[in-house]
């Protein structure tokens, strides 16, 4: 005796697979469309059209993206400050002037509360500083660096229990090294993490609490740079492990994200061919996927950016000068990549996404774009709501 799927049990699973894959799979017609691969990119499904959360004169630039429950937090750099901007519900605040600054990035807790870390010049040092949002105002900036070389490219994760970690690069010792900071409830304790040389880092945290970071170095001044990775238990980190392993091609600006199995997932911006492409591996301590190439184009691909969601569903994000695009690949199906997205396009330019995730799987997305006027500005939208429903077999006997 075996089993298959009756006719009804099979209509029940594909539109269960429709919904839990998003409705925007489906083609035209209303059957299932071909998710895992095309050779050209779809449009977006967006909820309302990109807001002008900026809406400034001047140039805005790199946006930092958090979502708490229905909240959306939003900074950029200005002028030489750091701004910040937030929605709840489909409202949206004032602009506030939160410090001066530059590069900043952003979280977002359980309880809706917003951190913030980015680089100032003080006392004629760069320096690592951190602002906390408590719904209403920000507080002053706190070291977290406190070194004596200059402090820059800081990343900020919080861990399920809400401890903050800050990763950061670090000329302290004469070169570039991988520092690492966390909130211990009274003050920051950081030190270098070991054997991690160069800069640009990235951090995320899974849901054990365990810190994962990428970042870029060099073996020698003269030779390419690679992606290498780490990770901290609490006590030890992990030997670094060289993830692009290309040492003919430039491998640089890591991100990282972290999904619910507590593996990472990495992307990075590869010279092949002379021009820019975005790359992908994801896995553990030892055990890492091949590197693959995610964007399709023979056009130069920039500053990747990655997020995961619910189900195990990872999204990549990366512009093109003129046009923004996602793609988005189901681990748990072990499944390629699905086509390209169209975010957003412009002749003018646009640059900087950044991805962020709501608990219920909603995809939101922030950018820079020029202005007609030569000036950028920083963008708003959210691009999806996802539905995540079990899938349900019906057997039936033949």
């Amino acid at each position: 005796m075996g089993s298959r799927l009756s006719s009804a049990g099979t209509w029940l699973l594909i539109v269960s697979l429709c919904l839990y894959f998003g409705l925007s799979s489906m083609g035209e017609d209303g059957a299932l469309s071909e998710n895992f691969s095309a050779s050209k990119a779809k449009l977006a499904s967006p909820s309302g059209e990109p807001f002008n959360v900026s809406a400034s004169s001047t140039d805005s630039r790199a946006p930092a993206l958090a979502v708490s429950g229905n909240s959306v937090h939003v900074v950029w750099e200005e002028r030489g400050r750091v701004y910040h901007r937030f929605r709840r519900g489909d409202i949206w605040s004032s602009i506030y002037s939160v410090a001066t600054g530059e590069q900043p990035d952003i979280a977002a807790d359980a309880a809706g509360m917003a951190h913030l870390v980015l680089v100032n010049e003080f006392g004629g040092n760069y320096e690592i500083y951190y602002c906390r949002w408590n719904g209403s105002t920000w507080s002053l900036p706190r070291n977290v660096s406190n070194t004596s070389g200059v402090s820059s490219s800081p990343a900020l994760a919080i861990a399920p229990d809400g401890m903050l970690h800050v990763v950061w690069a670090d000329n302290t010792p004469g070169y570039n090294v991988i520092y690492h900071a966390y909130w211990n409830g009274t003050y920051w304790l950081n030190e270098p993490i070991p054997n991690a040389l160069g800069g640009a880092p990235t951090i995320a945290v899974d849901m054990n609490g365990v810190v994962h970071v990428a970042w870029q170095d060099r073996n020698t001044p003269s030779a390419p740079y690679e992606i290498y990775y780490s990770r901290w238990n609490g006590a030890n980190w992990s030997l670094p492990e060289n993830l692009s392993d290309s040492a003919a091609e430039q491998s640089i600006i890591p991100n990282i994200a972290v999904d619910g199995s507590s593996e990472a997932h990495i992307l990075w911006q590869e010279r092949v061919n002379n021009y820019y492409t975005i790359y992908y591996t994801w896995g553990r301590v030892g055990f890492w996927s091949i590197p693959e190439r995610i964007s399709e184009d023979e056009a130069d691909a920039y500053l990747p950016d990655a997020a995961t969601a619910p189900g195990n569903i990872i999204y990549a994000g990366w512009d093109e000068s003129t046009v923004i695009l996602y793609r988005k690949r189901v681990k748990a199906y072990n499944s390629p990549w699905w086509q390209p997205t169209v975010v957003f396009s412009d002749i003018e330019g646009v640059s900087d996404l950044q991805l962020a995730v709501s608990a219920n799987g909603g995809l939101h997305a922030v950018w820079a774009k020029r202005e007609a006027a030569g000036n950028w500005d920083v963008f708003y939208q959210r691009l999806s709501v996802e539905l995540f429903l079990p899938i349900v077999l019906k057997g039936g006997a033949s």
